[in-house]
């Protein structure tokens, strides 16, 4: 398991006072309640708060820690008002590691135990798979404290683990009229730290960790300094409350009768996000996005008002939609794909149910410019849709700013354009019955020196 340094944090102590110690005593619930879990794509962040009933001599304590953690992945976040003079990590017999730390305390208070909470019954409707993990022994955490005089204590420490492993499905279930459907959504959780968390707080946030915390300290440096924020939105931390998170998986519900609207809608999706360069310069290559020959297919597709609230922080995962039968059968209709960080800020939703027959488009690009003087490359594109029906259609355009996230929409000729995300665009238009329609636009990216 990849380690994460601390180094700002993590300062040697004076080594472990020479004097004879007690045997150190196993505390029971040393997961208990107080402890804090935030979930990451990559990692998970745990706060553990152990519990201590101590006389006023020196002795030694253990606790249980979750499987592969090293004692120079472990933060010492407050010491309950204790002396502590050694901290000893034991990951396997005879492969113990030591450190001693001198941190400052945060001043975290106590939290209540949460209730005894059972895991609900699976929603078949929602299969959520996660990959087995081998299962191995806790690591042995020894602390050697002073207590000021006897009494009950709590010591917080903080460390990384990737054995909380998690997933996430949704369905999206609406009955023969198609107007609306009920958005239900499950996370899974597969515990392998060799211990039992019981959570006062807890939170899944859809980014990886180091990702994560760079983007949110380059907005909060943007708001202080009245900078240019980046377009790309750090992920929103989605509060999932008190949990038990035993051995093995844990299920969490996200979202139960959401109710959302639904809309028909053609959609034109030609490339996708498969070529998204996330960096700040563009990529120059001439024949991006035009080689191979972008698809001429149009999609059957419903189109799903978002909940702004609701759905805050909800993180990425496959939708199905489900169509429930007069006879209470279930039928699925499309799958795809909702709360993408390239449709962050959209307000919509859409779920492809099929091809759309005697409807197809072309992507052309017109014009390809790159001004190294001015740091600027232009490129301009036009969209044909081509309406074989008999009756006007409606599209929606899913246009990808793929070469770079410095970018600019110059001009377009569409009645309606929105920005989805940090590289994607949605352009719409109402094509007549037996007509071809243009949509044209054009982007400029930029770069620094």
């Amino acid at each position: 398991m990849a380690a994460l340094s601390w180094p700002a944090l993590l300062v040697a102590l004076a080594a472990s006072t020479a004097c004879r110690k007690p045997p150190p005593r196993t505390l029971a619930g040393t997961a208990g309640p107080g402890n804090d879990v935030t979930l990451y794509r990559d990692t998970a962040v745990i706060r553990q708060r152990i519990e201590l009933d101590l006389s006023a001599t020196p002795t030694s304590v253990k606790a249980m820690l979750a499987t592969g953690v090293t004692a120079d992945q472990i933060v010492l976040l407050d010491r309950g008002g204790l002396t502590i003079t050694g901290l000893h990590a034991q990951t396997a017999p005879g492969s113990e590691v030591d450190t001693a730390e001198e941190i400052d305390d945060t001043g975290d208070e106590g939290v209540p135990p949460p209730p005894d909470i059972e895991p609900g019954d699976p929603d078949e409707s929602i299969i959520v798979e996660l990959p087995a993990l081998k299962k191995e022994k806790p690591t042995e955490l020894t602390l050697d404290v002073q207590a000021p005089r006897a009494g009950k204590y709590a010591v917080i420490i903080a460390y990384t683990t990737q054995r909380l492993r998690w997933d996430v499905a949704y369905t999206m279930t609406t009955a023969a009229t198609r107007d609306r459907g009920e958005l239900r959504g499950a996370l899974a959780i597969r515990n392998t730290t060799g211990i039992v968390l019981r959570t006062a707080t807890a939170r899944v946030i859809d980014a990886e960790l180091v990702a994560w915390r760079g983007k949110s300290a380059e907005h909060l440096a943007a708001s202080l300094v009245g900078g240019t924020h980046s377009s790309t939105l750090p992920a929103v931390p989605r509060e999932l409350g008190r949990m038990v998170l035993g051995d093995g998986e844990t299920r969490v519900d996200l979202v139960r009768d959401g109710s959302r609207r639904l809309r028909s809608v053609l959609v034109y999706d030609p490339i996708g996000t498969k070529l998204d360069n996330p960096g700040a310069s563009p990529l120059r290559d001439p024949a991006l996005g035009t080689l191979p020959k972008p698809s001429e297919r149009v999609t059957e597709s419903f189109e799903v008002a978002r909940d702004v609230r609701g759905t805050q922080g909800l993180p990425a995962g496959p939708v199905r939609l489900l169509e429930r039968k007069t006879d209470g059968a279930l039928g699925v209709l499309g799958e795809a794909r909702l709360f993408d960080a390239a449709t962050r800020v959209s307000d919509v939703d859409t779920i492809a149910v099929g091809t759309a027959e005697s409807v197809t488009a072309t992507r052309e690009r017109r014009e390809f410019t790159i001004d190294e003087e001015a740091r600027r490359l232009t490129e301009e594109l036009v969209i044909t849709i081509d309406n074989k029906r008999a009756i006007p259609v409606e599209v929606l355009v899913r246009e990808h700013l793929y070469r770079g996230q410095n970018w600019t929409l110059a001009y377009h000729s569409a009645p309606e354009a929105t920005k989805d995300g940090p590289q994607q665009i949605s352009l719409r238009t109402r094509v007549p019955a037996r007509s071809q329609t243009k949509i044209l636009y054009v982007v400029v990216y930029t770069w620094g020196q």
